[in-house]
């Protein structure tokens, strides 16, 4: 007889997101992330891998650190050359001890892109450098130990100003 709670999660992500549905095992480690941006060519244009300290409910990180893996850098360096990847990308990936799982490829840059703008890597800039026939550097350097805490901002203000946004578009 099938797992009840594992059926209804099933069933929820289908209602959610439709078929199909990948189901795979759970690798317990550390998630680890490399943002990157590829030449087209099989080479990067900048590349920096992070451990997530500490994650929302939805999984999206709000502390990480940036950290020197030799092994996901070459992961990522070999990924750009097999695939001559053009542009930004995201690597996700949970490390063991022994090896790197690779969980998913988002074909964008994430929304925590200024971390590595913010550790020295303006990634953004070198992509539109890049679009625009501009030369573009090519070093992955930055250090390690580089934090990033995502933060939310409470505003107070007069319900007024905020009906005439949503109404009217303006304030």
């Amino acid at each position: 007889m099938p797992n009840q709670e594992a059926e209804s999660s099933f069933q929820k992500i289908v209602a959610e997101w439709g078929y199909p549905v990948l189901v795979q095992k759970v690798v317990q480690g550390e998630e680890i992330n490399v943002i990157g941006l590829g030449d087209g060519q099989g080479s990067s244009l900048g590349l920096m891998a992070i451990k997530k300290l500490w994650i929302t409910a939805w999984g999206k990180i709000w502390t990480g650190v940036t950290i020197k893996n030799e092994s996901i850098i070459k992961a990522a360096e070999a990924f750009l050359k097999a695939y001559g990847w053009r542009g930004a990308f995201e690597l996700e990936c949970i490390a063991t001890e022994d090896k790197i799982y690779l969980i998913e490829i988002n074909p964008r840059f994430p929304a925590w892109v200024y971390f590595a703008t913010g550790a020295g890597l303006n990634l953004p800039a070198r992509l539109l450098r890049a679009a625009v026939g501009l030369p573009v550097e090519r070093d992955s350097h930055y250090e390690a130990g580089r934090l990033y805490i995502r933060y939310t901002y409470d505003l107070v203000t007069d319900m007024e100003t905020f009906q005439r946004i949503i109404t009217r578009g303006e304030s």
